[in-house]
């Protein structure tokens, strides 16, 4: 089987990764509301793991290399294009679906169980708080808060950004929406 994206494969992530791109820059809305009195205890990052959802969601419905990162900078770079975040929002979509794409290559892009995919979603988390830690100042506050900061973020990505990315796909493949995609030719759903 041919491991490298064809073109349908781009043209999907291209179009799904728009729509995802202003589902986030609207979300943004919503964060800005609820993010700043979840802050003051550390728990914003339970708002942050629908961030991580695109690149584990294309890695899982086209198994192959690049889906992450391309998915998820792809949506990135729209909600970059459209919000407050700019630039930035590139950057973090390269900080978040580069590690998923690790987590995928490293099992050769052949094991799709919950556990590969809250592998990819906290690795996901991991990129994703780096680039908070600096850009957000979390280095001069203390350990606490920065531990359970982390913590919201690592269980808000294993929900948002890599379980409920492989509950809908796999919903899409039973109704039969991805039937040219490899996730429907896998028996492992």
């Amino acid at each position: 089987m041919n491991n490298k994206l064809n073109l349908g494969e781009i043209i999907f992530i291209c179009i799904l990764s728009a729509a995802i791109g202003v589902f986030w820059w609207a979300y943004s809305f919503l964060y800005d509301i609820i993010s700043p009195p979840l802050k003051t205890f550390g728990l914003s990052g339970l708002l942050e793991g629908i961030w991580q959802f695109a690149g584990i969601f294309f890695a899982f419905i086209i198994r192959k290399p690049g889906s992450a990162i391309l998915g998820e900078t792809i949506a990135a770079t729209v909600e970059g294009l459209i919000s407050q975040w700019g630039f930035s929002a590139i950057i973090s979509g390269l900080a978040q679906g580069t590690p998923v794409e690790l987590v995928f290559l490293i099992c050769r892009y052949k094991i799709w169980n919950n556990w590969s995919v809250i592998i990819a979603a906290i690795a996901a988390s991991l990129g994703g708080y780096a680039l908070s830690y600096y850009w957000e100042g979390y280095y001069h506050l203390n350990l606490m808060f920065n531990l359970i900061n982390l913590s919201s973020n690592i269980i808000s990505s294993i929900i948002f950004g890599g379980l409920l990315a492989k509950y809908t796909a796999n919903k899409l493949v039973k109704n039969g929406v991805l039937n040219q995609f490899r996730i429907s030719h896998d028996n492992s759903l």
